[in-house]
C-alpha cells in the first residue's frame, strides 16, 4: 500500500495557507502558562506518551456495550430496554467488581472482554457534558444545563472542547498541545495528529494540528517525483523567490508551503520504515486509521516525538432504526480494532505508553422507538492501554429504572460523571500538572473528584 497521497497544488496551498494562519495566531490565556509549564517541566521530556481519541460519531448506545448482569439490575435493564435488551446467551461475563455488581459485554465484543480480563481495559460509567453536578430536580428546573442538549453538532462540540458554555471554543486535545508544545523539542511535526480530517478536538489557541491520511502523508505533486525535473526545480525556485518577497503575505505563504513540503517528505521517508505490527487487523475504516496511528508511533524516535495526541473516527452510531444489526456490526468492529491496536502496541513495546479512549456525541435512550433509539445524554466510555487500571468500572453506574432518579425522561440518563473529569484524568497521566488541568478544564473544580483514578 502506498505510504503517501498526492495533493493537487490547490489542495496543498489551501492547507499551507491554513497552517500559516494558525501559526501566526496571537497567544491567549494559555500563553503565559504554556511558557511557564514548558520551562519548568517539558523541555527535558525524554519519555514517550500518546493519547488516541476514538470518536464514535452519531451517539453510541453505550448501555448496550456494558450491561449490568447481576439478577436484580439485569431485570431492570431488560424492562427498560424492551426489544433492544440483549438476552443472557448474547452476553460475555466480566470479572465481578463486587459481590453484587456484575457486568457483561456483548458476545460479539470478545476483544473488550479479553482486554478487560488482562487488566488493560476499563469502562467509565454515565459520562456526559456537565457544567456542574446535576440532579433530576435541577434538570427539570433548567438549572445549570449545557446548551442544546440532544443536538449532534452542539453535543459533539461540547464533548470535544470540554467547554459547554464557551462562545469561542478550542478542543481539549488542542489545549493540551498548546501547553505541552515544547515536549517534542525541535521536531517540526505538530503534537496533534488527526486521521479523520479537520476536528475541533485538535484545535488549540496556538497549536496547529497535522491532518494525516490513513494511507500516509500527503505529497504535493508538481510534475514529477524526480528532483531533477525542470518543472519541479522551477516551482522550488519560485518558492525561494517568494520567501524573500517584500510582501508579508507572499513570504508567509511561500514559507508555509516550503515547511509543508519538507514535513511531508520527512513523513514519507519515516513511514517507509514503519510497522503496524504482525497481527491481523479488521478490514474497516477504523482499523485503517488505527494502523496508521500504530505506524506513526513505531517511528516516533525518527520523528523526534515525546508526546502525541491522535484522533480517529468511527461513524454510523445514529441508530434510530435497525439498531440491533447496526450496533452489533459497529461494536464488533470497535472491539476487534481496539484489540488489534493494543496487540500492536504490545509488540512495539509501548503498551504502557499509549492510551486509547472513546468519546461520542451523547448516549441514547434506554427506551426503544420501535426499531432503534433516540438522542439522550449520559453514556458509557472505555479506556484501553497498559497504563490503564483495567478490569473495573469507574464512576457511578446509574439506575436504569424508567422515570427513576437518573432518568430525565424517555430513558435519557442524567450524567453522574463529567467529560472534564474523564478528560482531566487522561491529561494528568499525559503529563499536565494541576495548574494546567485547571486552565484546560475551567469547570473541573466544580466536581469533587477531579481524577477518576483509572490510570496508573
Amino acid at each position: 500500500m502506498s505510504t503517501f497521497k498526492h495533493w493537487t497544488r490547490r489542495d496543498f496551498l489551501r492547507g499551507a495557507l491554513a497552517s500559516a494562519a494558525g501559526l501566526s495566531t496571537r497567544g491567549s490565556a494559555l500563553g503565559f502558562l504554556t511558557a511557564t509549564h514548558a520551562a519548568a517541566t517539558q523541555a527535558a521530556t525524554t519519555d514517550y506518551k500518546a493519547l488516541v481519541c476514538i470518536f464514535l460519531a452519531g451517539g453510541n448506545d453505550g448501555f448496550n456495550m456494558l450491561i449490568p448482569s447481576d439478577d436484580a439490575r439485569y431485570a431492570v435493564y431488560k424492562t427498560a430496554r424492551a426489544n433492544l435488551a440483549l438476552p443472557p446467551e448474547k452476553l460475555l461475563s466480566l470479572a465481578a467488581t463486587s459481590a453484587t455488581q456484575k457486568y457483561s459485554v456483548p458476545s460479539y465484543a470478545d476483544g473488550f472482554r479479553n482486554l478487560y480480563s488482562a487488566g488493560q481495559l476499563g469502562f467509565i460509567a454515565n459520562v456526559g457534558t456537565l457544567l456542574q453536578p446535576t440532579t433530576k430536580k435541577n434538570y427539570q428546573a433548567g438549572i445549570g444545563l449545557p446548551d442544546q442538549l440532544y443536538s449532534h453538532n452542539d453535543q459533539s462540540d461540547q464533548a470535544l472542547s470540554s467547554q459547554p458554555d464557551a462562545l469561542v471554543r478550542s478542543g481539549w486535545g488542542g489545549r493540551i498541545a498548546d501547553l505541552m508544545a515544547s515536549s517534542n523539542g525541535t521536531s517540526r511535526l505538530p503534537l496533534g495528529i488527526s486521521l479523520a480530517g479537520n476536528t475541533l478536538f485538535q484545535v488549540g489557541e496556538t497549536a496547529v494540528p497535522y491532518n494525516l491520511s490513513p494511507y500516509g502523508a500527503k505529497s504535493l505533486y508538481v510534475a514529477s517525483s524526480d528532483p531533477k525535473n525542470a518543472r519541479y526545480n522551477a516551482f522550488n525556485s519560485i518558492l525561494d523567490m517568494a520567501a524573500s518577497d517584500p510582501y508579508l503575505l507572499k513570504r508567509q505563504l511561500a514559507n508555509a508551503t516550503k515547511r509543508s513540503i519538507d514535513l511531508s517528505d520527512t513523513l514519507i521517508n519515516a513511514l517507509a520504515t514503519s510497522s503496524k505490527g504482525s497481527g491481523v487487523w479488521p478490514a474497516t475504516s477504523l482499523s485503517q486509521q488505527l494502523q496508521m496511528v500504530a505506524r506513526m508511533i513505531s517511528v516516533r524516535q525518527t520523528l523526534g516525538m515525546s508526546r502525541q495526541v491522535f484522533y480517529v473516527v468511527q461513524g454510523g452510531y445514529d441508530t434510530h432504526y435497525n439498531q440491533m444489526e447496526l450496533h452489533q456490526n459497529l461494536i464488533t468492529d470497535l472491539s476487534d480494532s481496539i484489540a488489534a491496536f493494543q496487540a500492536a502496541m504490545t509488540e512495539l513495546a509501548v503498551s504502557d505508553k499509549v492510551t486509547s479512549f472513546t468519546m461520542s456525541d451523547f448516549g441514547r435512550t434506554l427506551t426503544s422507538n420501535g426499531d432503534g433509539t433516540d438522542h439522550a445524554w449520559g453514556n458509557i466510555q472505555l479506556v484501553a492501554g497498559g497504563a490503564v487500571l483495567g478490569g473495573n468500572v469507574y464512576g457511578k453506574f446509574p439506575s436504569q429504572v424508567i422515570d427513576g432518579a437518573n432518568d430525565a425522561g424517555y430513558g435519557r440518563l442524567i450524567p453522574t460523571t463529567s467529560i472534564e473529569q474523564y478528560a482531566a484524568t487522561l491529561a494528568s497521566w499525559f503529563g499536565v500538572d494541576a495548574t494546567g488541568l485547571q486552565t484546560i478544564f475551567p469547570h473541573l473544580s466544580r466536581f469533587s473528584t477531579p481524577s477518576l483514578g483509572f490510570m496508573r
